[in-house]
C-alpha cells in the first residue's frame, strides 16, 4: 500500500479534494516538478533561434487535431487524394532542432523519461515555455517540423520521404469539431474539405490496418472531469472518429519510420508489443467456456482475438477488458520484436517528442542519418528506463483514479452498485462495477471452490458474471473498496 502523506492525515477530519490525492501521489513518487531557475536563460536564447535550414512547407494548410484542454501540439496533418493516390504529410514537432543532446534541458528530460498528465494538471518533460510555445505547433506561428510523406496507391505504401522542413498550421481543432464538421456535413464550414480529405485518408488506412490484422480492443474509459458543486464527476470517454483517425496517422508515420530504421541499421528504440503469454491465453479459454462462449482458438495469432471481437456485442465491455487482460506490455529496447497488436513487424514511436524522450531519441537517430551520413551509438539502459518510467506513469494514473472514486463513493454515500465478477481467488471475489471505475473485493466467507468456480450454499460465482453488492467499506487513504451482500442479476 502506498504511504499516506502527513499532508493527507491532517485532512482526515476535514474534507479531501482530488488535488490533496493528486499532490500526495506526486509526493509518494519523488516526481520532478518544476525546473531549475537555470534554465531560464537557456530558454530565452531559443526563443530567437531562427529557423534557416529547414526546407519551406508553410504553403501546406496543415491542422492540429486534439483534445479540448491540450496546450502541447506536437503533431500537424494533412492529406489529398488524386488520381488513385493519396499523398499523406504527418508534421512532428523538430524538438531536436531546439534542444541539444546533453545540453541540460535534455538531461532533464531524459531523467523524467515522460511528461506526466493528471486530472488537474501536467507535469511536463520539457518546460510550458517550451511544450507550450517553442516547439508546439501553434496555428498561424512559423514552426520547425520533421514531416513524414507517405503516398499511399491501390491500398500499399508506393513513397516514403523524410523532410526537415517549416510549416504554418492554419488551424488548432479539436475531436469533438472534427467530429461534427464531417459527419454533420458542414459543408460552409472554411475547413472542411481539409477534414474531408483527411477523412477520406483515414478510410484508407483502416483498410490498410485490417489487411495486418490491427486488433481494435473496446474498452469503457472514463475520466475525470473537473466540477464546481463537487470538485470533481467522472465521465465515460467518447469513442470518436477523428480519435482513430488521427491515431491511424500516428501509426503509419511510427511504422515507416520503424522500417527506415530497420533497413538502415540504425542504432535507435523500438516500441516492442508481444504475442500473449500461454498462461494468459489458458485463462482468457477458461473465461470464454465460463461464459458459454465456445471457441476452438489457440490465440497465437491476431486473427483469433479479431474473430472473437467480431462475435461478440460492442457494448460487452467485459469481455472486451477479458481479451485485453491477455496482452503482454509494450516495452522499448534497442533489438525489434515487432509489435502484436498492430500486426506490424516494426514499430517506434516518433511521433511525440514535446511529452516522450524515446520520440526525440529516434528523431535524432532518423535526422543524423538523414542529413549528416551519421549513425548514433546505442545508449545503454535508456530504453529499461523509459520503459520504467511509462510504468510509473501507468501505475500513478491507476491509483489516482482508484483513489478519486474512492472519495466521490465517499462525498455521494453512494452504497449500492452493479457490477461484473472481475476475478475470482481463493480469499474473495472481484467485481468492476459498471458505472464508476472501481474493482472491489468480496471477500470469501462459507464459499469454496469447485471446477475452478467459487460456491456458497446460495449462488455459484463465475467470472464475468453480473452482479449486484453494497459498499461494506471504503478507504479513501487507500482507494481499497470491500464489498458484500453479492447477489446474481439473472
Amino acid at each position: 500500500m502506498t504511504k499516506i502523506s502527513s499532508a493527507m492525515k491532517k485532512k482526515t477530519g476535514k474534507r479531501i479534494k482530488l488535488s490533496d490525492i493528486i499532490e500526495n501521489e506526486i509526493k509518494d513518487n519523488s516526481l520532478r516538478n518544476g525546473f531549475p531557475k537555470s534554465f531560464d536563460s537557456h530558454i530565452k536564447q531559443l526563443k530567437t533561434k531562427k529557423i534557416i535550414n529547414h526546407k519551406d512547407f508553410t504553403d501546406i494548410p496543415f491542422v492540429t487535431i486534439d483534445g479540448q484542454d491540450s496546450k502541447d501540439f506536437d503533431d500537424a496533418v494533412w492529406s489529398e487524394t488524386k488520381k488513385g493516390i493519396t499523398n499523406i504529410m504527418i508534421a512532428i514537432s523538430d524538438v531536436s532542432f531546439f534542444i541539444e543532446k546533453n545540453d541540460p534541458l535534455d538531461l532533464e528530460a531524459k531523467k523524467r523519461g515522460n511528461s506526466f498528465y493528471f486530472p488537474d494538471r501536467v507535469i511536463p518533460m520539457f518546460p510550458n515555455e517550451i511544450s507550450n510555445d517553442i516547439c508546439s505547433l501553434i496555428p498561424n506561428k512559423e514552426r520547425a517540423s520533421v514531416i513524414t510523406e507517405i503516398k499511399i496507391k491501390n491500398f500499399k505504401v508506393i513513397s516514403f520521404k523524410i523532410h526537415r522542413a517549416k510549416i504554418i498550421s492554419v488551424a488548432r481543432l479539436t475531436y469533438n469539431e472534427v467530429d461534427r464538421i464531417f459527419f454533420s456535413n458542414e459543408k460552409k464550414n472554411r475547413f472542411y474539405s481539409l477534414v474531408k480529405n483527411l477523412f477520406e485518408c483515414y478510410r484508407i488506412l483502416k483498410i490498410l490496418s485490417e489487411k495486418k490484422n490491427k486488433i481494435n480492443f473496446v474498452s469503457d474509459e472514463f475520466e475525470i472531469i473537473e466540477n464546481k458543486n463537487i470538485n470533481f464527476v467522472f465521465k465515460k470517454k467518447k469513442s470518436l472518429e477523428s480519435y482513430k483517425l488521427i491515431e491511424e496517422l500516428m501509426v503509419i508515420a511510427n511504422e515507416n519510420i520503424a522500417k527506415f530504421i530497420k533497413n538502415n541499421n540504425l542504432n535507435s528504440i523500438f516500441r516492442n508489443h508481444e504475442k500473449p503469454k500461454l498462461d494468459k491465453i489458458n485463462e482468457l479459454k477458461k473465461m470464454l467456456r465460463d461464459n458459454s462462449i465456445i471457441t476452438n482458438s489457440k490465440f497465437n495469432n491476431q486473427k483469433d482475438f479479431i474473430n472473437i471481437l467480431n462475435n461478440i456485442n460492442k457494448d460487452n465491455f467485459f469481455l472486451n477488458d477479458a481479451l485485453l487482460k491477455t496482452q503482454s506490455k509494450a516495452f522499448y529496447s534497442s533489438e525489434n520484436f515487432g509489435h502484436f497488436g498492430l500486426g506490424l513487424d516494426y514499430y517506434t514511436h516518433f511521433t511525440s517528442p514535446i511529452r516522450r524522450y524515446s520520440d526525440l531519441r529516434v528523431h535524432r537517430d532518423v535526422l543524423d542519418f538523414v542529413f549528416e551520413g551519421k549513425k548514433n551509438s546505442v545508449e545503454k539502459s535508456l530504453d529499461v528506463h523509459l520503459t520504467s518510467q511509462e510504468k510509473k506513469s501507468d501505475s500513478i494514473e491507476r491509483k489516482i483514479l482508484e483513489r478519486a472514486c474512492s472519495l466521490y463513493i465517499k462525498f455521494k454515500k453512494i452504497k449500492y452498485f452493479y457490477g461484473t465478477i472481475d476475478a475470482i481467488e481463493n480469499f474473495g471475489i472481484f467485481i468492476r462495477a459498471i458505472d464508476l471505475p472501481f474493482s472491489c473485493l468480496v471477500r470469501n466467507k462459507n464459499r469454496y471452490f469447485r471446477n475452478s468456480k467459487l460456491k456458497s450454499q446460495e449462488n455459484s460465482f463465475r467470472v464475468g458474471q453480473k452482479v449486484s453488492f453494497k459498499i461494506k467499506r471504503n478507504d479513501i487513504f487507500s482507494g481499497k473498496i470491500l464489498g458484500e451482500n453479492v447477489k446474481i442479476i439473472n
